[in-house]
């Protein structure tokens, strides 16, 4: 004879003989799950559904360096982001701003009671990013009123922190480019001086000056004016002395004039930056308070613990009926 429970004795079988115990079993255990929800407290959440926006600085999007500066964030920004709702300065606001340490009931007087606090922190505040490519900031809490309040100051305090980022190095840019601004001031006024002395030589345009005075010499030889020849010969010789490093100095004073044009423009973006704010957000759907609880459920909760006491009392039975066939053989 086979010792197995499936060759003697079918699960139907097995389950009719047990019954009557399996089913007290069961109800007894749905009905201490169903008085057990009743003192777990009611959680209503809500949620804030926001996409972020390019990652620029006010400066640069509010002088219009971009056409598309209200454009929505891509994979980078929306993984900026999530660093910035992760950040210890937004959680340290939060949980400032909402006493959450007397709130979640956590004990002070405990040396790890932060650790504490960031569990219930965690457990109750979530940000993810959803499968749209937008963020999701989810809040439970026992009071549906707190729980859409702590979503939506999350929500406001993103644009408050990167902007204090923005705003810390604008102000360190902005002192290194005054410095770099009135070095090229001082090289600008160098080189208009060094042109200025040149330019009392006679030296106005070295290429046209050149072109125009050797024609002009060339006519008095053919015309033998030698007279006009030589003073014009002299004034060839000054151009062909100093000429070469009028050109250099004319160019340089260019190209730091052009410098000097983009040194002027990142400062005033740097200081546009410091001064002013700009929203890094799009909220889609801000927190209001929820109408109902989303935890616990609790006919979920008594449908799971009647589900697995019946399951685990069928596998308890099944190995006593194997036991006592063991036995027996």
């Amino acid at each position: 004879m086979s010792n197995t429970i499936l060759d003697n004795t079918s699960l139907f079988a097995l389950f009719y003989r047990w019954r009557k115990k399996i089913i007290i079993v069961s109800f007894v255990a749905a009905v201490i799950a169903a008085v057990v929800s009743l003192f777990i407290p009611n959680k209503y959440e809500s949620e804030v559904i926001l996409f972020p926006t390019m990652n620029l600085s006010t400066g640069k999007a509010l002088l219009n360096e971009y056409n598309d500066f209200l454009e929505i964030g891509e994979e980078e920004e929306l993984e900026h982001m999530m660093q910035i709702l992760q950040s210890n300065e937004i959680i340290n606001r939060v949980v400032d701003k909402f006493d959450l340490v007397n709130h979640y009931e956590i004990d002070t007087s405990n040396e790890k009671y932060y650790m504490d606090l960031m569990k219930k922190y965690q457990a109750n505040i979530e940000s993810k990013i959803t499968k749209y490519s937008s963020i999701r900031i989810s809040v439970m809490d026992k009071h549906p009123q707190m729980a859409a309040d702590i979503a939506n100051e999350i929500a406001s305090l993103i644009d408050t922190v990167m902007n204090n980022l923005q705003k810390n190095m604008a102000q360190q840019g902005y002192q290194s480019l005054i410095k770099d601004r009135d070095y090229v001031l001082s090289e600008i006024k160098v080189l208009e001086d060094s042109i200025a002395k040149i330019r009392a030589l006679g030296i106005n345009d070295y290429e046209s000056q050149s072109e125009v005075l050797n024609e002009q010499w060339a006519v008095a030889k053919i015309e033998n004016n030698h007279a006009a020849a030589n003073e014009i010969a002299k004034k060839l010789e000054i151009l062909s002395k100093y000429g070469g490093q009028y050109s250099a100095l004319r160019d340089d004073l260019v190209h730091s004039r052009g410098r000097l044009n983009y040194v002027q423009k990142k400062l005033n973006e740097h200081k546009v930056t410091a001064q002013e704010q700009l929203e890094h957000k799009f909220i889609v759907n801000a927190a209001g308070p929820a109408l109902k609880k989303s935890y616990p459920i609790r006919w979920l909760i008594v449908v799971a613990t009647t589900f697995s006491t019946a399951l685990f009392m069928v596998v308890l039975i099944a190995f006593r009926e194997q036991i006592k066939l063991t036995k027996k053989s």
